[in-house]
């Protein structure tokens, strides 16, 4: 039976990062720890309304943040966020199930990247659990 070639040294190489970030946490952490490096959760903030996805979302005054509330489940895992004053009659009905997420030990030159296309960036961790939002250094 044919199988595919062995890939070339250059790709294996290239596969590195992924292969420690994915297969080998301690080695990542322990390298994030070691250069001491400036981190997203040293700006981050938890001032979100937090709602379950059946609560009832209410209208928001013009000066509300966005997003305005994040979605989450009994054991705190985001679901969504609250972006607009809908009239969904549930939480879930109107939030936007897709926010775009970022890791606490990620550097905030990543979360500046991600912001180019993204209005805010929810912190959460690896299993998804809600930490809080990531507010940009001036």
């Amino acid at each position: 039976m044919p199988t595919d070639p062995p890939a070339p040294l250059s790709e294996r190489i290239r596969a590195i990062p992924y292969f420690t970030n994915n297969l080998a946490p301690s080695l990542r952490a322990f390298w994030i720890h070691y250069s001491d490096r400036v981190r997203v959760d040293e700006f981050m903030c938890d001032d979100l309304a937090r709602l379950a996805p059946e609560d009832s979302v209410l209208r928001a005054s013009p000066n509300s943040p966005t997003p305005r509330a994040v979605v989450l489940d009994r054991n705190g895992i985001l679901l969504g966020t609250i972006e607009q004053s809908d009239s969904a009659p549930r939480a879930l009905d109107a939030m936007n199930p897709n926010p775009q997420t970022i890791r606490p030990d990620m550097t905030p030159r990543l979360a500046k990247k991600l912001l180019s296309s993204n209005p805010y960036l929810m912190v959460t961790t690896a299993k998804g659990k809600y930490l809080g939002r990531y507010v940009p250094e001036d």
